[in-house]
């Protein structure tokens, strides 16, 4: 059986595909072209697509006209996943399990499918979010602005700075390693809110650590992470695709 997994975040929609136990990671879509373009692919890597597994942060309207759209171009009703009360040896921490971001519980499966130890699981894309794990429960977490949302609001409304590119890169290593001050007022919001951030997630984990007695490993993942993690104090470790793992952990213990 081919299996096809989205995770339709806020501005793309990436996708794994599964087939004969196989896990393969596709290339992203962008979600606004994809929404146009009225298209769905139902044959990948010459694999016609036998189920669809999605979950989404995008909005209701998004949702249902992606889902529209694979309906009428492979014939499939795709199955939508969501946060659970408790699945997979995870237990939500929230007091309405159905609030906790679908995106949130998919990636924290994700590490825990990993990693057994105490984890803080840092999703940094449009809005970051910051999830503690520790003997299978979900311990609670945070919701910031993301990078890309902090540097928009700078230049929301401000000539002078309107023409700022949010995702401009930061050379972070050399910044890190020369401590170097921005000269212009890009690189200054671009480093500002990156060193900001990163002071945030730092004491964060450093509170939680000292809070719990205990040393969490930091997973990263979200389209910011690679920016963040060189600046991190703690050894973390990068999964892209964490998302799309822990959807299909979710999908292989259903089955099961």
């Amino acid at each position: 059986m081919n299996k096809l997994f989205l995770d339709i975040g806020n501005s793309r929609v990436k996708r794994a595909l599964v087939s004969r136990g196989n896990y393969e990671v596709l290339p992203p879509i962008d979600l606004e072209v994809f929404l146009k373009s009225n298209n769905f692919d139902c044959t990948l890597q010459n694999k016609k697509i036998d189920v669809i597994y999605v979950t989404s942060v995008t909005t209701h309207e998004n949702l249902e006209r992606i889902k529209s759209i694979i309906q009428e171009q492979c014939q499939l009703f795709p199955v939508v996943l969501t946060s659970q009360k408790s699945s997979c040896g995870l237990t939500s921490g929230y007091t309405d399990f159905h609030k906790l971001g679908d995106d949130r519980w998919m990636a924290m499966q994700g590490a825990i499918g990993f990693y057994k130890e105490p984890l803080i699981v840092i999703s940094a894309g449009t809005a970051m979010t910051i999830d503690a794990v520790m003997d299978g429960k979900h311990l609670g977490g945070f919701i910031t602005p993301g990078l890309k949302s902090l540097r928009s609001s700078l230049a929301l409304d401000t000539a002078a700075l309107s023409l700022i590119d949010e995702d401009s890169p930061l050379d972070t290593d050399n910044s890190a390693k020369k401590g170097c001050l921005a000269t212009n007022t890009e690189a200054a919001i671009l480093g500002g809110t990156l060193y900001m951030t990163v002071a945030y997630i730092n004491t964060l984990i450093a509170d939680l650590n000292d809070q719990m007695k205990t040393e969490f490993k930091v997973i990263l993942t979200g389209g910011n992470a690679k920016q963040l993690a060189p600046l991190i104090d703690v050894e973390s470790e990068l999964i892209p695709d964490l998302v799309l793992q822990g959807m299909v952990n979710i999908e292989e213990s259903v089955k099961k």
